[in-house]
């Protein structure tokens, strides 16, 4: 897709053509590999398109450098020279197989186990990228502080332009906006017996997906960017 973004972010996005990718895209309504809406399934009578609302426009995805605006000077093809590099140079693994979990007040679906190849591939694109990223302005400080921060999440925040990265990265992948504690339960029960399918081997990652937010605030896949091929 030709456009000028707003912001970028690198993402985990489900194998292309996989039943993870296909059950994401419609349940969120928009697929971010493909630009396009997507019909939402029928599950058990679920209002699946208000449960998805919020975050529809980013795409069934794993944040692994959140959306940020590149440094003045710096143009994309400058990211997708160093990002493309970098991520070049990391072996493709498999994550543990996923669970569907409530995180505060949303589901989502979180890896059974924690990935150390993981961990540090969302912690290289954070560190080496980070001086193509122009820095916070007021108005984004402000709303990454609404959440209410931790002290340690703050420093992050400062030094990183966003809180919940490095020792506070909690990798997964958004299935609702917030929810009541009686929702959440129901639309987890309801949603487990669905997908139990998706749950039950590991998920390869052979690549990063660089995405860009456009004007309308939905985010589109620019391209993915191939994992070293692991070595057996």
């Amino acid at each position: 897709m030709s456009c000028d973004f707003v912001r970028h972010a690198l993402y985990f996005l489900p194998p292309k053509g996989s039943s993870l990718e296909d059950f994401g895209d419609s349940w969120l309504g928009w697929s971010v590999t493909k630009s396009r809406v997507v019909a939402h399934p029928q599950i058990a009578k679920l209002p699946i398109a208000s449960i998805t609302k919020r975050p529809r426009k980013y795409g069934f995805h794993g944040t692994l450098k959140a959306p940020f605006r590149l440094a003045d000077g710096v143009r994309e093809s400058d990211l997708i020279t160093k990002a493309t590099s970098l991520v070049s140079s990391i072996p493709a693994f498999e994550l543990p197989a996923l669970q569907i979990a409530r995180l505060g007040s949303f589901l989502a679906f979180v890896t059974q186990e924690l990935s150390a190849e993981l961990q540090q591939l969302a912690s290289r694109l954070v560190w080496e990228l980070d001086p193509l990223r122009a820095p916070l302005s007021d108005a984004e400080l402000v709303r990454r502080r609404s959440a209410g921060l931790t002290p340690a999440q703050e420093i992050l925040l400062t030094k990183w332009g966003y809180p919940y990265v490095m020792d506070e990265f909690r990798f997964h992948l958004t299935l609702s906006g917030k929810l009541q504690a009686d929702e959440l339960q129901s639309i987890k029960s309801v949603l487990q017996s669905h997908i139990s399918h998706l749950t039950r081997k590991p998920v390869r990652v052979d690549d990063v997906g660089l995405v860009g937010e456009a004007k309308d605030g939905r985010f589109h896949l620019i391209r993915r960017l191939p994992l070293a091929v692991a070595k057996r």
